[in-house]
């Protein structure tokens, strides 16, 4: 089927796409690059006519039009990097909070079961009671061996440096004091200090009977959000004797009294280390909040 010569044309300027604009976030820049193109050919006809003085007014007009969207590029681009540094000092803002309340959770959490170790010494010392309670004390001796998993919220400052983000935050300083806070908490020495496996922990669930284990977890734990628990003073599910046999066989054990009490000086240590890091992350925040 033929088409008239009018409707073909139609049809044809319908088909072709439409030409984007150059530079559709940045109206300036693009009238820029329009007119550099009419004044390059303004310059091109003033040479061939040997009008030098127009020539020279041109060439001027273009150099100082490619200048000018060169400053509107970058100046946007500035825009962009400063709003992006923004966002990330806020998310590095947010997750130094949470390392804060992680630490002071840890440092709690560990002062709950330095006390449960030392009434654990106590009785494996001395044969001092809990309370004068055999099932209390076994208690002692099991929640002794619970761990805090510590951890740093680290997702922003792993995407800074592998993407190049650090480099927005134009202070020279505050990127080493960045740097620095999570080197040592990441992979350094306190990070060493706070990976803890103690043996006491595998021995004393050793020796504990199983059925006993099940009880403590299932009456005596609760597993809160993430790393978070709950040590429950609970009642007993032995008798009297039971509990005292047991106390009896923790006693014997030629091991366990020293790793309890190295676990005990690891858990110590670690709180110390811990509080530093507090601080050094409540600076972090006072600087970046100082940061213009």
């Amino acid at each position: 089927m033929a088409w008239p010569p009018g409707r073909a044309a139609a049809l044809s300027s319908a088909a072709r796409p439409a030409r984007k604009p150059d530079f559709p976030h940045n109206p300036l820049a693009a009238e820029c690059r329009r007119g550099k193109g009419v004044a390059t050919t303004r310059v091109l006809r003033r040479l061939r006519e040997q009008d030098w003085l127009a020539a020279s007014i041109e060439l001027v007009i273009v150099v100082l039009g490619i200048l000018l969207a060169l400053k509107v590029s970058n100046w946007n681009q500035d825009r962009v990097d400063r709003e992006h540094g923004a966002r990330l000092v806020a998310r590095l803002q947010a997750e130094l909070a949470s390392d804060r309340a992680s630490m002071d959770e840890a440092i709690a959490f560990w002062k709950q079961v330095g006390a449960y170790g030392q009434s654990a010494m106590a009785h494996s010392e001395s044969g001092a009671l809990v309370a004068n309670d055999a099932w209390k004390t076994v208690l002692a001796y099991y929640q002794a061996s619970q761990l805090y998993p510590f951890e740093l919220e680290d997702t922003t400052f792993l995407e800074m440096r592998d993407t190049g983000g650090l480099a927005l935050i134009a202070d020279e300083t505050l990127r080493k004091r960045i740097a620095d806070y999570y080197r040592m908490g990441g992979a350094g020495l306190r990070a060493n200090i706070l990976y803890h496996r103690p043996e006491y922990r595998q021995e004393i669930r050793g020796l504990t009977p199983w059925r006993v284990q099940e009880y403590i977890w299932s009456s005596c734990f609760h597993q809160g959000k993430g790393p978070s628990q709950v040590l429950i003073d609970c009642a007993s599910p032995v008798d009297a004797a039971d509990a005292a046999r047991l106390l009896e066989t923790y006693r014997a054990s030629p091991t366990l009294l020293p790793r309890l009490r190295e676990w005990m000086s690891t858990m110590k240590i670690s709180a110390i280390v811990v509080e530093g890091m507090r601080g050094d992350a409540e600076a972090l925040a006072g600087a970046l909040d100082a940061k213009p």
